[in-house]
């Protein structure tokens, strides 16, 4: 009785063991060292009711290595420009109005350079840090921001990732305020 009682406790532990070890290798999935954030795009309408925009990122998460490569590609055409902007989870605009009006998209784009009656280039394709500059940031946390360039389809930049293993880097279009998600660095 006593080696049924041993036997049959081996084998839950066996199972148990089994088990979690399937989710410890679920759960250590290789992250990439570099990803490619691309937009959605198409339009719903309701006469007399609504127009809903349906242009976003094609993810709401994606997951890159520190030291990996961040590229993001224009790939509709007429939909961009788009930029790449790292904000805190709290200025994301969450309403209607908030997008309308969004406080950190302003910030953002006067340093950018962008002058908000005009149609013309900013002065700054890049930002590191909140600050207008001419090569790509290290993306590793808020006000690191690039710029695709005048909305061409194809048009990318591609950024590198510093930020620290285990970092939630939040970001959105500050142009198309609704357009958000986040980078886990693995």
């Amino acid at each position: 009785m006593n080696n049924r009682k041993l036997a049959a406790g081996i084998a839950g532990l066996c199972l148990a063991v089994g088990v979690s070890g399937v989710a410890v290798a679920a759960n250590t999935a290789a992250v990439p060292k570099s990803i490619t954030i691309k937009q959605k795009a198409g339009i719903d309408i309701k006469p007399n009711r609504y127009l809903q925009d349906k242009l976003r990122w094609d993810k709401d998460l994606y997951k890159v290595k520190s030291g990996g490569t961040i590229t993001v590609v224009n790939t509709q055409a007429n939909e961009g420009p788009h930029t790449f902007s790292v904000v805190k989870e709290k200025d994301m605009p969450r309403t209607g109005k908030a997008v309308e009006n969004c406080k950190i998209c302003n910030k953002l784009g006067q340093a950018h350079g962008a002058d908000p009656n005009s149609d013309a280039p900013p002065k700054f394709q890049f930002l590191e840090n909140g600050v207008g500059q001419d090569t790509p940031p290290n993306v590793d946390k808020p006000g690191d921001s690039g710029l695709t360039g005048a909305g061409k389809k194809g048009e990318k930049i591609s950024l590198k990732v510093t930020a620290k293993k285990g970092s939630t880097l939040y970001f959105m279009c500050i142009i198309h305020p609704w357009m958000q998600a986040k980078v886990q660095v693995g």
